[in-house]
């Protein structure tokens, strides 16, 4: 899954169910309130939730439940 971060700012101030690989390949699924998308400097995208941050290119899915 490839979201931009223009796609991604209108989920800003939702719920939603976010799945994602981390480093070691292992899936997570938590349901986050997206606080903001923010660029960070040698890492890319981030995804800035209530529980989580959780880098762009490691989402697999995204999905609004509010």
């Amino acid at each position: 899954m490839s979201l931009s971060i223009p796609e991604i700012r209108e989920l800003v101030g939702r719920n939603c169910a976010v799945t994602w690989l981390d480093r070691l390949g292992k899936e997570h699924s938590k349901v986050l309130h997206i606080h903001d998308v923010s660029f960070v400097p040698l890492y890319g995208a981030y995804l800035v939730g209530d529980v989580e941050d959780v880098s762009l290119e490691r989402v697999t899915s995204i999905t609004p439940i509010d």
